[in-house]
């Protein structure tokens, strides 16, 4: 993987610079996840895309020849990073670059706040219309950014949105030019860390009652991999891969 890390004023900036869609398999996922285990070189974390691509979601395409082990696996680790970025002891800040779909769009959204730059991109998640089920942590992601009258049409009708319009949604909190995004990320989490601790208070405070949801996982690998197997959902799949070969 060819990410480019580095850490400045004690904030760990993370960009997910793989060639392509940043498609989330089970070795993109282990990396995001390691990078997010708090250690005492950094408070907070922005992650940004490669400029077209924050990330398109699962890679569907590798998973389309997985096994029922493979794939409980890889949503299992998807279902641990979205939760480890929520529960994150410190300011995250997403820069939105590019393409959010799908599971890309989840972890945005578990992000504490979302930067979107302009551009001819879409963010959205569609994976009920595939005929699978949202893990748990990201039903958590969505309740806490995406206003209630929105819930709806962000995560059951599949709808994908521009930046201007994400930003209407909840999806994004602000669209600020791409030169100046990151230093605005920067900036604003290098005011929170000057208050982390209060910071930190008021993000348990305001999770609390998410605490337990985000924990409770009731088999949902087992369950997302009957789901990933049906007849319905892989002639889905099918139908998506093929699009995604041709383009």
């Amino acid at each position: 993987m060819t990410w480019k890390v580095k850490i400045q004023d004690r904030i760990k900036l993370i960009q997910m610079s793989d060639q392509g869609p940043n498609a989330l398999d089970f070795d993109f996922l282990n990396r995001l996840n390691r990078e997010f285990e708090p250690d005492d070189s950094f408070d907070g974390v922005i992650l940004t895309g490669n400029g077209r691509f924050f990330s398109a979601g699962l890679n569907i395409i590798k998973l389309a020849k997985a096994n029922k082990k493979e794939i409980k696996n890889v949503i299992t680790l998807l279902n641990i990073t979205l939760r480890k970025v929520i529960i994150f002891p410190g300011p995250v800040f997403a820069v939105v670059n590019g393409f959010a779909i799908a599971g890309g769009c989840l972890l945005a959204l578990s992000c504490d706040y979302r930067i979107g730059i302009p551009g001819n991109y879409k963010l959205g998640i569609n994976e009920l219309a595939l005929g699978v089920d949202l893990p748990p942590a990201a039903i958590v992601a969505i309740r806490k950014t995406v206003p209630t009258h929105h819930r709806f049409d962000v995560s059951a009708l599949g709808k994908f949105y521009n930046p201007e319009e994400a930003t209407s949604v909840g999806l994004l909190n602000e669209i600020v030019n791409s030169e100046e995004a990151i230093p605005k990320a920067l900036e604003k989490t290098k005011s929170l860390i000057n208050s982390l601790y209060p910071f930190q208070r008021l993000k348990q405070q305001m999770m609390e009652s998410e605490w337990g949801k985000i924990k409770n996982e009731d088999n949902f690998a087992e369950k997302f991999a009957e789901q990933w197997f049906t007849p319905e959902t892989q002639a889905k799949l099918d139908e998506a891969v093929r699009k995604l070969k041709k383009t």
